[in-house]
């Protein structure tokens, strides 16, 4: 299987990576700065071809995504809550390359806390502090959302991942639709990456927004 992958770079599309190699499938990665990648480690790989770009350059998505099966995107702005349209305006363009080339899947990510009617994160906390620092953020990740609430000829999955820890493995996590697990706030990002994996060949969570916590 071919897989493209954006936000390699990333803290999660780096866990993305390093679950997707031993699976032996041929990757596709794009990246702003190549220099932010171990590339003599990459060069071990033969499976991995580097694309320098970014989400916003939509003649480079058309392009490099022929040939693929399937789109994972771990793309995310860090701690950065300044105006974005990663999400919003980078997903149109990430799907309107996929229909161009004829790819059905899209696994991507947002987050457990956009959801205002979750009870589960209705308190000070998420509301007075959390929600505030990331505004700018969510309110992106919430257009991305809706933009895929009304793509039906896209088989998406919308992962949604609760606060987010560099932590090792666990393999032990609980999955919920659309709201937190009972209790559940926080998810590793080697944790996170194991379910996106498991996304791949699974059509259990399609046209959904599975949220993952401990």
């Amino acid at each position: 299987m071919n897989i493209f992958l954006l936000g390699a770079t990333g803290n999660t599309g780096g866990e993305i990576l390093k679950r997707l190699i031993p699976e032996k499938y041929t990757i596709k990665i794009l990246v702003r700065n190549p220099a932010k990648l171990n590339l003599t480690e990459l060069k071990q790989f033969n499976q991995v071809e580097l694309i320098q770009g970014d989400v916003f350059e939509p003649g480079k998505l058309m392009k490099h995504f022929k040939g693929n099966d399937l789109v994972i995107s771990a793309l995310g702005t860090g701690k950065d809550n300044s105006y974005t349209e990663i999400y919003s305006q980078g997903g149109k363009n990430i799907l309107s390359a996929m229909r161009i080339n004829g790819i059905r899947k899209l696994i991507t990510i947002t987050s457990g806390l956009i959801d205002m009617s979750d009870p589960s994160t209705d308190n000070f906390f998420m509301n007075r502090i959390i929600r505030p620092n990331y505004n700018k953020v969510y309110y992106d990740q919430t257009r991305w959302e809706t933009i895929l609430d009304n793509t039906t000829d896209i088989d998406w999955v919308c992962v949604r991942p609760t606060n987010l820890l560099n932590k090792p493995f666990t393999g032990k996590y609980r999955i919920n639709l659309n709201h937190c697990p009972k209790g559940g706030w926080k998810i590793g990002r080697a944790d996170l990456a194991d379910f996106i994996i498991k996304q791949i060949d699974s059509n259990e969570f399609v046209h959904q927004k599975p949220v993952i916590a401990y």
